[in-house]
C-alpha cells in the first residue's frame, strides 16, 4: 500500500522460455534454438530516495544545513497532499494559505510496463551463436501537473497523464573462428539501438515542455542557436558577430544511432590474450569545457592560425577578426515567427559576405556563448580492455597440497 496515495496497487511480472530445438525438427545447421519472453510492471508515486539532513554548522556533518542527500529511505514527499500552512503576516497577524493546485481524487501511481522478447540460436554444433532481444518500455500514465487557467483559482491539476515509450533491439553474435588442439580464436560482437518517444499527452495539451509534441523523440536537444540563411550560412549583425535567435532552436539528437562492442580472445595452450573495442555512432552534446575555455580566452585554438593573429591584434587594440558567414546587404529587417524563431521574410533579404572586422574576444563571447557554437558529436571508438593471462598447470602444485 502506498501511503502518499492511500491505496494499494498491484505490479505483476512473469517470464518464461522454451527450448524449441528439443521438440521441433530443425535444419541440421541449427544445433540449438530457444525463445524467451518476459513481462513486468512496476509502480511508484509520491515517494523519493532523497531526504534532508538537519546538520548543524561546524558539527562535523558531511553536508550543510538542509542539504539533500540520497538514502535508502524511499519515504513520502507529501507532494500529493494539500495541507494548509500558517504564518505571521501584516501587523504580525497569523494567517493560513492553501496550495494552488488541485489533485485528481482518482489519481493512481506512476507506472512502467516492460515487455521483452528474445531468441537464442546456435549453429554448426554451437560454433556460431546469435542472440536477439527486442524490448519496449511504456512509462505512464505518469503523475503530471496539468496547467490550469488562474481564473479557476488554481495553477495546476495533478492527475495521471503523459506516456513515454522506449523501444530497442540488442543483437549478440558469437563465433569460434578457429579451434584445434592448442589454439582457438573466439569473437563476440554486440550491437544495440533504442529510441525514446512521447507516446501520449493529456487531453487539451498539444506540447510538453515547450518543444515536444506527440510522437516526437524525447532526446531532441534545444538551445541557443544562430540565425542562418536558407543554405545554412551564418547571418552576422552590423558589428560582424553572428545573430543569435531569441527562441531556442533544435540542435540535434542526444541518443546514439548504434552502440557496439567487439571482443577477440586468442588462446594458445595456457596463454590467453583478449582485447575489446567498443563505441557509439551518432548523437550530439554541448561541450561545456570548450565553451568555458573559449569564453575565458584559454582555449588552444585562440593561439593558432587566424585566431592567434587576431588575439595579438586584440592586445594592440586593433579590430582584425572577420567571422564566417554573411550580412544583410539591402538594409531589410529580419522578421521572425515569435513561437519558433524561424525567419519569415527570407524573400526580402539580400546578402553579401561578412567583411566587418571585430575584436576576436568580442566574436568569441558571442559565438561560443551559445549551445550551437559548442555542439560536438558523441561518436567514438575506444580500446576498452586488453587482457593477458597465463593459467599455471595444475600438476605443478597438485603434489604439494595446493
Amino acid at each position: 500500500k502506498l501511503s502518499t496515495l492511500n491505496e494499494s496497487y498491484f505490479y505483476p511480472s512473469v517470464s518464461g522460455n522454451t527450448i524449441l530445438s528439443d521438440y521441433l525438427v530443425l535444419p541440421k545447421a541449427i544445433s540449438f534454438l530457444k525463445a524467451r519472453a518476459s513481462y513486468a510492471n512496476v509502480k511508484s508515486g509520491g515517494s523519493s530516495v532523497t531526504s534532508y539532513i538537519g546538520a548543524t554548522p561546524n558539527a562535523g556533518y558531511p553536508l550543510g544545513y538542509g542539504a539533500e542527500y540520497t538514502s535508502s529511505y524511499d519515504g513520502p514527499t507529501y507532494g500529493l497532499a494539500t495541507p494548509y500552512n500558517t504564518a505571521l503576516g501584516y501587523n504580525n497577524q497569523p494567517y493560513a494559505t492553501y496550495p494552488n493546485n488541485l489533485i485528481d481524487p482518482a489519481i493512481s501511481p506512476d507506472s512502467r510496463t516492460t515487455l521483452e522478447l528474445g531468441l537464442d540460436v546456435k549453429f554448426l554444433k554451437n560454433r556460431i551463436g546469435l542472440d536477439i532481444a527486442y524490448y519496449t518500455n511504456i512509462d505512464g500514465p505518469q503523475i503530471y501537473n496539468k496547467p490550469l487557467s488562474q481564473t479557476t483559482g488554481y495553477n495546476s491539476f495533478i492527475t495521471n497523464a503523459v506516456k513515454n515509450k522506449t523501444t530497442g533491439i540488442e543483437i549478440s553474435i558469437s563465433g569460434q573462428a578457429i579451434k584445434n588442439k592448442d589454439f582457438s580464436w573466439d569473437v563476440l560482437l554486440n550491437l544495440s539501438k533504442y529510441r525514446r518517444t512521447l507516446a501520449e499527452l493529456p487531453a487539451g495539451v498539444d506540447v510538453l515542455n515547450t518543444f515536444y509534441a506527440k510522437g516526437d523523440r524525447l532526446d531532441k536537444i534545444y538551445g541557443r542557436g544562430f540565425v542562418r540563411t536558407p543554405d545554412g550560412q551564418l547571418i552576422n549583425d552590423a558589428g560582424g558577430r553572428p545573430i543569435v535567435n531569441s527562441v531556442n532552436q533544435f540542435l540535434g539528437y542526444a541518443d546514439p544511432d548504434l552502440v557496439w562492442g567487439l571482443n577477440n580472445r586468442f588462446t594458445y595452450k595456457n596463454v590467453t590474450f583478449s582485447f575489446q573495442f567498443d563505441g557509439r555512432i551518432g548523437g550530439v552534446m554541448e561541450d561545456y569545457v570548450r565553451k568555458q575555455s573559449f569564453r575565458g580566452g584559454r582555449h588552444i585554438e585562440t593561439t593558432e592560425g587566424a585566431m592567434g593573429e587576431a588575439r595579438y591584434q586584440d592586445y594592440l587594440g586593433v579590430k582584425s577578426y572577420v567571422g564566417e558567414g554573411v550580412v544583410v546587404s539591402n538594409g531589410a529587417a529580419i522578421k521572425y515567427d515569435p513561437t519558433t524563431g524561424a525567419v519569415t521574410n527570407y524573400g526580402d533579404l539580400k546578402y553579401a559576405p561578412n567583411t566587418t572586422k571585430t575584436f576576436l574576444q568580442d566574436y568569441i563571447s558571442r559565438y561560443y556563448n551559445t549551445s550551437e557554437g559548442n555542439m560536438i558529436s558523441k561518436t567514438y571508438l575506444k580500446l576498452r580492455e586488453v587482457v593477458l593471462t597465463y593459467n599455471i598447470p595444475s600438476d605443478i602444485f597438485g603434489k604439494k597440497g595446493f
